[in-house]
C-alpha cells in the first residue's frame, strides 16, 4: 500500500526524494490490484482521479459510482461532468457535497461578466449551507459575498433599485449572523455611505472602530463622512488616526486625497 501511495503521488514529491524515483504506473497497478482484492473507497476515488487526469470520464466514471455517499463521490463526479463539459451538472454535485472552495470560485468567475448568475449561484449556495446549519461562518462569508456582488452589479450599471436592497439585506445578514466580524460591519457602513445615508454609515464605522480601535478602514470612513458633511479639520483628525493604524491602506489614501482636493484654493 505504501509503495502504491509512493508511486501514485510521485508528481507531488520532491524531485530528489525517494516517492519521486518511483514509477507512477506501479502505483496505479498496485491500487488496481487492491481495488479488485479489496476494494476501499480511498483507492477507488485515486484511481478515478488518476483516470480524469488521463481524460478517461467512462473509467473515473465506473470508480465514482463505488464510491459510498458524500462528499469524495460528489467530488469525483462533479470532476467528471466538468471534463465533459457539463458545467450545470457539476454545479449541482458541488452544492450536494458542498465543495466549498470550488463554488466559491465558480462565484468568483461568474461575477465580473454575469452578475445575476453569480448572485443566483451564492443564493443557492447560501441556502443549502442553511438547511445544513453545521457552517455558520461559511454561512455568514456567502451572505457578505452576495452584498458584494450586488454591489458590483450597480458599480457596472445594473439598475440600482433592484440591486441595492439586496445588497443591503445580504450585508446585513452577515453582520447579524458574525456580530464581531469587521470584515461585515465595514461592508453594511460603506454601503450605507454609498447609498448616502450619512447616519447610518457614521454608526456602523464608529461600530467598526469600537470592535477594532486599529482598524485604518474604519477611521478613514469616519474621516470621508467629515468630508461629505463640510468638516475639513474633522476629516482630517481622522485621517491622522487612520494614518498611524494603517498608512498604505487603499480607503487612507483616498481620504487622503480627497482633503488634498478639497484644500486647494
Amino acid at each position: 500500500m505504501q509503495l502504491g501511495s509512493d508511486a501514485l503521488f510521485a508528481r507531488a514529491a520532491v524531485p530528489v526524494s525517494l516517492p519521486r524515483a518511483v514509477p507512477q504506473r506501479w502505483g496505479s497497478a498496485i491500487y488496481r490490484a487492491i481495488d479488485r482484492i479489496a476494494p476501499a473507497p480511498f483507492v477507488a476515488r485515486e484511481l478515478g482521479r488518476k483516470a480524469l487526469r488521463h481524460g478517461d470520464t467512462a473509467s473515473a466514471e465506473k470508480y465514482a459510482v463505488t464510491l459510498p455517499q458524500g462528499g469524495a463521490r460528489d467530488a469525483l463526479f462533479a470532476s467528471i461532468s466538468r471534463a465533459r463539459g457539463e458545467e450545470a451538472l457539476a454545479i449541482e454535485y458541488e452544492l450536494a457535497g458542498l465543495d466549498l472552495p470550488r463554488l466559491r470560485a465558480r462565484i468568483d468567475a461568474l461575477d465580473a461578466q454575469h452578475p445575476r448568475a453569480a448572485y443566483a449561484l451564492a443564493e443557492r449556495v447560501r441556502a443549502r449551507l442553511a438547511t445544513t446549519r453545521t457552517h455558520p461562518d461559511a454561512l455568514a462569508n456567502i451572505s457578505w459575498r452576495c452584498g458584494t456582488i450586488a454591489t458590483n452589479a450597480v458599480y457596472h450599471g445594473h439598475r440600482a433599485s433592484l440591486w441595492n436592497p439586496r445588497a443591503r439585506r445580504a450585508y446585513l445578514a452577515a453582520a447579524q449572523m458574525a456580530p464581531y466580524d469587521n470584515q461585515y460591519a465595514l461592508g453594511v457602513a460603506a454601503y450605507y455611505y454609498r447609498v448616502r445615508e450619512n447616519e447610518r454609515a457614521r454608526a456602523w464605522y464608529r461600530r467598526v472602530t469600537t470592535i477594532d480601535p486599529a482598524s485604518a478602514d474604519g477611521w478613514a470612513g469616519l474621516g470621508s463622512l467629515a468630508l461629505r458633511d463640510g468638516d475639513l479639520a474633522g476629516a482630517r483628525r481622522y485621517l491622522a488616526i487612520a494614518s498611524r493604524y494603517g498608512p498604505n491602506a487603499g480607503s487612507v489614501r483616498i481620504l487622503a486625497r480627497r482633503i488634498a482636493a478639497q484644500a486647494r484654493p
